[in-house]
């Protein structure tokens, strides 16, 4: 693994832990997080695609809550919506800390 890989992802997944942790201070809207989480997923040059997978699968919940709330023209964070995102971003911001700490560590 080339370190300017590895220190490349550890920066983009600080972006990635800052943008959810913006998104739950109300900083940023759901439609930003959404095309923030995703740029920066495919930025990635040195996780697994498992990662990315399970990752995408956490991501995917909040798409899908955003385009039927579009659809339906209704708040994507209304109560019925609100644990189904809270969940998922949960999820990712375990994911994203699992990762950041797996890839400090191989860099020990």
């Amino acid at each position: 693994m080339d370190e300017r890989d590895h220190d490349y992802d550890l920066r983009q997944l600080a972006l990635l832990e800052a943008q959810l942790s913006q998104f739950e201070s109300g900083q940023i809207q759901l439609a930003y997080l959404i095309r923030g989480l995703d740029a920066l997923l495919n930025c990635l040059r040195t996780v697994d695609q498992g990662w990315k997978g399970t990752f995408k699968s956490e991501w995917w919940t909040l798409e899908q809550v955003y385009a039927v709330a579009l659809d339906r023209k209704t708040n994507p964070l209304s109560p019925e919506n609100l644990p189904m995102v809270n969940g998922a971003v949960q999820a990712l911001k375990r994911l994203v800390a699992e990762q950041r700490q797996k890839l400090e560590l191989h860099n020990i």
